[in-house]
């Protein structure tokens, strides 16, 4: 009697295999037809039947399942194909808990992925941000060593003005010690003349070997810690926590102290904290380290000028030119430096009498007033001949071409002005 129920379970056991192993072949199958919806109901079906997790059609069922979801994926948006990409992972995750080098897992894996973040860039493109972001995230998740994927998630967060996400991926990757850097293997291509860069020294080397590359480089990405902090800065400014930034900043310096980019995010800061007496100390440091940067050495010009210290602003702002002669703004500050002089110089004019005096007085300051328009003038010519648009300067050039009573140039200056307005 015994044997005989044993017999009747064994049957039972195998009749469901074989309707599982039919619903299975019917999903791959809808698959492979782009039937996917179709595709799902089938393996709906044949999810109660799931018994033994290693059998061979178990790994079958959770890659069917996989494709199915990722390749909706592609004709989705928003979180409709968020939500299809995670089925997707989720399905491959499971093939890959029971066959870890399941080659077809493994290649559908990857051409998910490249499907993942091209998605992502047409979103950032088209300013979807958000989905970027998780696309992005998602892709990293992929493969955790692929760091730099997090950093792009995070910079898609902060374009869609996601703070706290972005926040979580930059503090996730200060915690893996992420910098940026990668080494870049280049060679030319003889036919086009440019540049290509190559997945791997050994990759380039049998290009070149090949005769149609030439000239192998290699080539070393400058960090990303000192962008990272400061944009880890302006979120907690966004937030109203500037000290939370400092305290940021300060741990970023611990672990790089000679990051110029750090060292620079830092000097931001102060500066968006009105402390600009601190962001002038930061940035002489700054500027000790790179000292052939024009815009450091403009931008100290900048504060040291708030700060009243008008020598100080005109030296770094001459420097600024000494090493880009096309630096516009510094010849405008310039300008406007020595013009600031002139309000004094009025108001003492404004206030004397009509004694023989302060008669002679008035003629002295008016003189004195007159060389700093002469002194400025030098100036705002070289930045309306660099940039011949910029209305402020050229209204400023033309007071300045009456004031010192150049009438011809002024007249010629006016009537350019005005086609300028028509």
């Amino acid at each position: 009697m015994k044997k005989s129920i044993l017999v009747i379970a064994l049957i039972g056991v195998t009749s469901l295999g074989f309707s599982q192993r039919g619903e299975i072949r019917s999903a791959e199958s809808a698959v492979d037809d782009e039937n996917y919806k179709e595709a799902l109901a089938e393996l709906e079906k044949a999810k109660p039947q799931l018994v033994d997790e290693k059998d061979k059609w178990v790994v079958r069922y959770h890659l069917a399942k996989a494709k199915a979801y990722g390749n909706m994926a592609k004709s989705q948006s928003g979180e409709t194909m968020i939500t299809s990409v995670d089925m997707a992972l989720e399905s491959l995750s499971d093939v890959l808990a029971i066959e870890k080098d399941n080659e077809d897992a493994l290649t559908y894996q990857s051409q998910l992925r490249q499907t993942m973040v091209q998605t992502a860039i047409d979103n950032q493109n088209k300013g979807n941000f958000d989905s970027a972001s998780k696309l992005l995230y998602e892709s990293y998740k992929l493969n955790k060593n692929d760091t730099v994927m997090l950093y792009y998630a995070a910079s898609a967060a902060v374009n869609g003005k996601l703070y706290d996400r972005a926040l979580n991926h930059y503090n996730k990757l200060i915690e893996l010690g992420f910098d940026g850097r990668t080494t870049q293997y280049l060679a030319t291509n003889k036919e086009s003349g440019e540049k290509e860069n190559f997945e791997s020294e050994s990759m380039r080397d049998i290009a070149i070997k090949t005769g149609d590359y030439e000239n192998p480089e290699i080539n070393n990405t400058p960090r990303l810690t000192g962008e990272i902090a400061k944009n880890i800065t302006l979120i907690y400014i966004q937030q109203d926590q500037p000290e939370k930034a400092l305290v940021a900043i300060q741990k970023a310096k611990e672990e790089n102290p000679d990051d110029i980019g750090i060292m620079q995010a830092e000097a931001d800061l102060y500066y968006k904290m009105d402390k600009i007496d601190k962001y002038n100390e930061v940035m002489r440091e700054v500027v000790k380290k790179d000292p052939e940067n024009p815009t450091l050495f403009y931008n100290l010009g900048v504060s040291s000028e708030q700060l009243g210290d008008k020598e100080a602003a005109k030296e770094y702002y001459n420097k600024a030119i000494e090493l880009n002669p096309e630096m516009v703004n510094a010849y405008i500050n310039l300008a406007a430096l020595t013009l600031s002089e002139e309000r004094a110089i009025v108001e003492k004019m404004n206030s004397l009498g009509n004694s023989r005096a302060d008669n002679k007085k008035y003629q002295e300051l008016n003189e004195k007033k007159k060389q700093f328009y002469k002194e400025a003038l030098p100036y705002l010519e070289k930045a309306t001949e660099l940039a011949p648009e910029n209305m402020q300067a050229l209204q400023t050039k033309l007071n300045i071409y009456y004031q010192l009573e150049m009438s011809d140039k002024a007249d010629a200056l006016q009537k350019k002005i005005n086609s300028m307005q028509e």
